[in-house]
Formats: structure tokens, sequence, C-alpha cells
């Protein structure tokens, strides 16, 4: 008698499993991108992390994390291959709708952070020339820009962020329940939190903190799903 064959897995694991890796690395590296925009890890307060900061911070510094942020998130939408395995089983469309507007945010965030460089250089030239009132008018206008782009990649980070704790919590996933509580709708409280952490512990949490917990929750979906994610097979 011969037994039923077990069918394979829908998606082979190795390539998510490795693209999940290098977005897990691709997090940890746009920290130090960040802690670089910062002028590294400094004994200050977390309110005192501010754009502001940036006129004082050298140019060479923040021209590295600018240039290595923007290189390194990219990245990060290969850490949606396993989001999107996990979620899978509810339904492809369900699936994708969430990733889709990771990726987007993705994207934007990626011009956002390698535009720090010129956030430095405009501070830094507004803090030597106080009084010029040109030099004030371009730092506004850099500022507009700073928040337009914020406000861009934000909205659908948000959205999605909704989408994928309403999907998990329908346990209908491959994911545990308890993954919609490390969502990246937690980056802005985490922030929130260590901006009122005093010194020195705010100067040395704060700036790396947000990608910090995208790493987490790309760490997190690829161990989840490191064996697969798909509603078992039935056997006749």
């Amino acid at each position: 008698m011969i037994s039923n064959p077990v069918a394979a897995p829908e998606t082979p694991l190795a390539p998510i499993r490795l693209l999940g890796g290098l977005a897990v690395a691709a997090g940890f590296t746009n920290a130090v991108a960040d802690y670089a925009l910062r002028g590294g890890p400094r004994p200050v307060s977390g309110a005192a992390i501010s754009l502001e900061m940036l006129g004082s911070v050298p140019h060479e510094s923040i021209w590295f994390g600018s240039l290595l942020g923007a290189a390194a998130m990219p990245l990060w939408i290969l850490g949606l291959f396993p989001v999107y395995v996990g979620l899978r089983p509810a339904g492809r469309w369900w699936a994708a709708l969430p990733v889709l507007l990771f990726g987007y945010g993705i994207c934007v965030a990626s011009g956002y952070h390698g535009s720090y460089v010129l956030y430095g250089s405009g501070l830094a030239l507004q803090a030597a020339l106080p009084e010029a009132v040109e030099v004030s008018s371009h730092v506004d206008h850099l500022m507009q820009h700073h928040d337009g782009l914020q406000a861009v990649f934000v909205a659908p980070w948000i959205l999605a962020s909704v989408l994928f704790i309403a999907i998990v919590l329908t346990g209908r996933t491959g994911f545990p329940r308890w993954m919609a509580l490390v969502s990246p709708l937690l980056v802005p409280l985490i922030v929130s939190l260590a901006a009122a952490l005093p010194a020195p512990l705010g100067g040395y949490i704060r700036p790396g903190i947000g990608s910090l917990t995208w790493t987490l929750f790309f760490a997190l979906a690829l161990w989840s799903t490191w064996n697969g994610a798909d509603p078992p097979v039935k056997q006749p």
C-alpha cells in the first residue's frame, strides 16, 4: 500500500530565509547610520536628539549616515517576503495589501534618510549666519521638504500596520497572534518614549531605536516563517 506523498511547500524556504536575513542585517546597518547622523551616541537627553541638533554635527558624519542609510534602507523590502509568507494563509490579496504599503513607505523613507545631509548642511549654515534672511528662508524650505517626505511614508506605514494587526488577530495567518504587538505601529510609540529618557540614556538609545524596532519586526517575521507558514495539507 502506497501512502499519500506530503505536498511540498508552496514557497521555497531557503530564498525567503536569505532575504529575511539580509533585511535584518540592513536594519542593523540603518541603526548605525542613524547614530552617524547624530555624530554617534551622546550622553544627552532624548529630547536633545532633534532635527535642529544636526547643525552641530560634523558634516562628514551626517554625510556618511545619510549615504549609508539610503543604501541600506531599500534592502528592508527583502524583509517583506517573510511577512507576506506569514500573512498568505489569510488570503493572497490580504497579504499583498499591507506588504505593498510597507514597501512603498520604505522606498520613500530611503529618500528621506538620504536627505539628512541637506538638512545638516542648511542648519550648519544657519548657525554660522543666523541673521541672514536668505539662509533662514532656505532652511525653511528644507524643513518643508522634510515634513512633506515624512508625511508621505508615515501615512502608508500606519495604514499597513493597522491592516497587519487586524489580519494577524484573525488567527488565520502563519503568525502567532502576539505578532500584532510588534507591528511597525510600535515605532512612533517607542521613539516618543525614548525622547522622554533623561541623559545619558536618551542620547544612547533614541537615535537608533526606530530602525531597531523595524529590525525586530523583520527578525520575528523571519523566525515565525522559518519553516513555512502555509496551511497544513489536508490528507484524504
